[in-house]
């Protein structure tokens, strides 16, 4: 066969480009420079298309799963979801997802399409009193998930959760891939990267990759206001007690060295500005992160100097929300 010939999707995830936000430094008259790292050309269309192939395949190889026989589980705000839909699909797993209440109709919509089983939270009874008594917390709401998932396993079913928030494979595929390619793109050259933070899977294996090269290089993490609700994929997990924090974000000492705290305004103005001056259509989370990168440019240290930026998906999947409606 033609080495021009993919034999699967899953050959084409990474490797995503870089790009400068010319337009964008242009428009709000930037001195440092902005590169983004736009994870929706993972061919499933987000920066999630990564860890979902790293947890399926590595458990494939432990013979923890098995095609026809195992149903895929995840509890996500919809990114991850799509992924595991996807990925599943190809491999011939059925799927189940349980869908975070105030996502987007795009992404219930796109799972149903890779054919998974898709339930919204707001239809399990167990969950929502969980997300009411802590604050819409997706940590507790997991550890209810998980005991559903224990007893249905109990009754003998091939059940595997794929478990984003504790997973190990998440930053590890970060660290082995994203972190790496930042890295060569920029020839070493950066003082910054900045992402949002979800699972704190990408901002850990990004962070221990970048750290390891260059200390100096800062790590900012952006986080929503507790009440930024519409910033929805990303939490706060500074205000939060600390058994609602993954694993992964758990101990931060030397993963970041700044959080910014993002509201919703401000970081869907950004991803709206990006769009037209860039042409790069992201969705809200990559606005808050964008928001966070402005706000390092304007201070006098990193004028002329290298920020990345991590935008995580296409805004393709938010056009059903207040994102774009200015």
């Amino acid at each position: 066969m033609a080495k021009k010939i993919n034999e699967s999707l899953t050959e084409l995830i990474g490797n995503t480009p870089l790009v400068h936000l010319r337009g964008y430094e242009k428009k709000l008259g930037l001195k440092a420079h902005l590169f983004a790292k736009v994870e929706y050309f993972n061919p499933i269309g987000s920066i999630k298309d990564r860890i979902v192939l790293r947890i399926i395949e590595d458990a494939e190889k432990e013979g923890k799963i098995k095609p026809g026989v195992t149903t895929l589980i995840e509890y996500t705000s919809g990114n991850t979801g799509i992924a595991v839909s996807a990925i599943g699909a190809m491999k011939g797993y059925d799927v189940t997802i349980y869908l975070q209440d105030g996502t987007s109709q795009e992404r219930f919509d796109i799972m149903k399409a890779f054919g998974a089983n898709v339930t919204r939270i707001s239809n399990v009874p167990e969950i929502q009193e969980a997300l009411k008594t802590t604050n819409n917390d997706f940590v507790a709401a997991t550890n209810i998930l998980k005991q559903h998932i224990r007893d249905r396993q109990a009754a003998g079913e091939s059940i595997f959760f794929v478990d984003q928030m504790i997973n190990p494979k998440n930053p590890e595929a970060h660290h082995d891939t994203t972190g790496v390619e930042i890295w060569e793109q920029t020839d070493g050259d950066l003082a910054a990267v900045v992402s949002a933070v979800g699972t704190g899977g990408t901002i850990r294996g990004i962070s221990d990759y970048i750290k390891a090269k260059n200390k100096d290089v800062k790590v900012i993490a952006v986080e929503p206001a507790i009440d930024a609700t519409a910033l929805t994929g990303i939490h706060n997990f500074t205000e939060v007690p600390e058994e609602r924090v993954p694993i992964t974000v758990r101990n931060t000492s030397g993963v970041y060295d700044e959080v910014l705290v993002a509201t919703v305004n401000p970081s869907f103005e950004a991803a709206r500005i990006v769009a037209k001056t860039d042409g790069i259509l992201v969705g809200n989370s990559s606005g808050a992160a964008l928001w966070g990168a402005t706000e390092l440019a304007k201070r006098p240290e990193y004028e002329g100097k290298n920020i990345v930026i991590v935008f995580p998906d296409t805004g393709l999947r938010y056009l059903s929300t207040d994102l774009f409606k200015e």
